[in-house]
């Protein structure tokens, strides 16, 4: 379609990461468009990060934002992490030159620490907010603590580091200092198998989420790695998806997923147990769905 009638202007084009802060802000990478975008729900209002006229961002990836009011955006093809003050609207490069390919980020506040996924030398790499780096994570291989292309990751409440190692076709855990501690998952395309595993988040009873791209769905386990419930299906409806990728859940438990080639991001809300117990049969249908840039923001809900 981009060959016939040119590349798509407006609204969002392949969104993959996403990021929710404090303040109810959603931000979305567009690697389509080469920006991110800032719906900020609370005063009704829209903007862009990194100018795709001027190529600000080339290829931005996944999102995190750390304490300060900083939202930090990796970039693939630029080889470089970019920080973005939210507030003041500036956007200014912030690890150039130690990283090949960076894909995934997240930022643990117990620490004060960034974790990127390098996928191109198969490590992950920590740098404290200063932008000097502390330590790096694995290498290539298929033993417990090594990665075969990883690419995303997120870090629950706890601290605890949790990689998308994407061609092993598992989830590894590590502690906040980079110390192994357990993994789950093995290759195959039906419930609790990974074809082409792509986000990964942890809510707030530490159910892990896992998006795949190839079986159109979101898989739920325990933290032993025991596959709970899958929601999704091949599709363009609600609650259907086409190559979801990146995956954000926020301090109330709701459920962000980028629904890449729908061009659009489904939001979905886990429902606790009234009884105190988890009960993830309670999840929502979407409650809503963003595709355009120009849209009503008072229409968000």
């Amino acid at each position: 379609m981009e060959f016939v009638a040119g590349e798509e202007k407006d609204g969002i084009g392949k969104p993959y990461g996403v990021y929710v802060d404090n303040r109810k802000r959603l931000f979305i990478a567009d690697t389509g468009r080469g920006i991110v975008h800032e719906y900020d729900t609370n005063g009704n209002e829209y903007f862009i990060i990194g100018n795709n006229e001027k190529r600000e961002l080339l290829t931005p990836i996944a999102l995190t934002g750390d304490d300060a009011g900083n939202l930090y955006i990796t970039d693939s093809a630029a080889g470089a992490v970019f920080r973005y003050n939210i507030r003041e609207k500036i956007l200014i490069e912030f690890i150039a030159g130690k990283l090949v390919q960076p894909t995934g980020i997240a930022f643990n506040s117990k620490k004060n620490l960034l974790y990127i996924t390098d996928t191109a030398s198969h490590q992950i790499v920590v740098f404290d907010l200063q932008g000097f780096e502390r330590f790096r994570i694995g290498g290539r291989g298929g033993s417990s603590g090594y990665f075969n292309y990883p690419t995303d990751l997120c870090v629950d409440s706890g601290g605890d580091l949790y990689v998308t190692d994407a061609l092993n076709a598992r989830i590894q855990v590590f502690s906040a200092d980079g110390k192994f501690l357990r993994m789950f998952g093995t290759a195959g395309d039906s419930a609790g198998y990974f074809a082409k595993p792509k986000g990964v988040a942890v809510d707030s009873e530490g159910h892990v989420y896992v998006s795949d791209a190839i079986q159109d769905s979101v898989q739920i386990f325990d933290k032993t790695g025991a596959l709970m419930l899958v929601f999704g299906e091949s599709g363009n409806g609600a609650g259907q998806f086409w190559m979801p990728s990146g995956l954000f859940i926020d301090s109330s438990d709701t459920i962000y997923v980028s629904d890449s080639y729908n061009q659009r991001i489904q939001m979905f809300q886990y429902l606790k147990s009234t009884e105190g117990k988890s009960e993830l049969q309670n999840l929502k249908s979407p409650i809503t769905s963003i595709k355009q840039t120009n849209m009503d923001m008072g229409h968000l809900r």
